[in-house]
Formats: C-alpha cells, sequence, structure tokens
C-alpha cells in the first residue's frame, strides 16, 4: 500500500504504534468501531542488514504513521481536545484545516525519544477519528500543510 509515493513500513514496531493508538482511540467511540486503518510509511524503502537489522538507509529518515477509526461521535470537538489532552509531550496544539471532509482539527509538536521532532495532526467528526504523526519532518517542511491532503486520501466518505 502507498501513501502518494511512499511505501508502506515493514518495521513492525511502527505499526505497533499504529495500532496502539487505535486502540485508545476506541475508547472515545460511543459505539464500536466500524472500520480501522493502522499503518505507517516511510520515505525510503527499509533494508535489512546484520549491523542495523531492518532500517531505513540514507539521509532521509521520516516517517508517517496513521491511526483512524470509524463509529459515532458525539462531540467531535470534545473528542479531539481528549486526545491531546492524552498526548502530555505534545505543545503547541493549534486548529488547522481539516480537509475537504470536515470535523475538526489541530496539530501540535513533540519530540521523540530519540530527540527527533514530531508534529501530530488529529481530527475528529461525527463519523471518524484519527491521528497522522510526522516523525523526523524539518521545519521547514511544515506537515501540517499536507494533513488534509493525507486525511483526505486515507478516509473514504461512505457510499
Amino acid at each position: 500500500m502507498l501513501l502518494g509515493a511512499w511505501p508502506e513500513a515493514a518495521d513492525r514496531g511502527l505499526h505497533d504504534r499504529a495500532e496502539q493508538n487505535m486502540g485508545n482511540f476506541r475508547k472515545l467511540l460511543d459505539t464500536e468501531p466500524t472500520s480501522l486503518v493502522g499503518t505507517a510509511y516511510v520515505r525510503a524503502k527499509e533494508v535489512h542488514s546484520r549491523e542495523r537489522g531492518l532500517h531505513i538507509p540514507g539521509d532521509d529518515q521520516r516517517v508517517i504513521v496513521i491511526s483512524a477509526l470509524s463509529g459515532t461521535i458525539t462531540d467531535p470537538t470534545a473528542t479531539l481536545g481528549k486526545i491531546f489532552g492524552a498526548l502530555t509531550n505534545v505543545t503547541d496544539v493549534r486548529p488547522v484545516p481539516p480537509g475537504p471532509l470536515g470535523g475538526t482539527a489541530g496539530c501540535g509538536i513533540g519530540q521523540a525519544k530519540t530527540g527527533v521532532r514530531v508534529d501530530i495532526c488529529a481530527w475528529s467528526d461525527h463519523h471518524t477519528l484519527g491521528m497522522v504523526t510526522f516523525v523526523g519532518f524539518p521545519q521547514t517542511d511544515d506537515p501540517h500543510d499536507v494533513f488534509g491532503q493525507i486525511r483526505a486520501e486515507v478516509e473514504q466518505p461512505a457510499k
């Protein structure tokens, strides 16, 4: 599966993070989820070596982790507040355009245990909630600008 030109990550640890987020999001729904997505994408295809195990070669270490689910959400604004309230290491949370599918959205900045910059954007509407985590993006890339595009590529309206 591709996100634009980004291949899906093979690293099980990245997928585990996405699934852990989905587990936390389930508690925010008013009903059982009707669909789930949890995956990660890397800029360059991962390789395996004896010395480093599975790793991303080269200088581009950027990763995108996506966690989302659908169900019933009575209060999207309060739900978004709960998502960011649980992310105690994320600061400077600001509203951002939610993209073409509407709802409410925000982005904040954090730091991984390794010291790498992490940008987190989340959304909530009456039928979906999710989070896009951008790991290792320089400030000049401003992933907040592409958040709505990624959400629209991942989330498809019911037919």
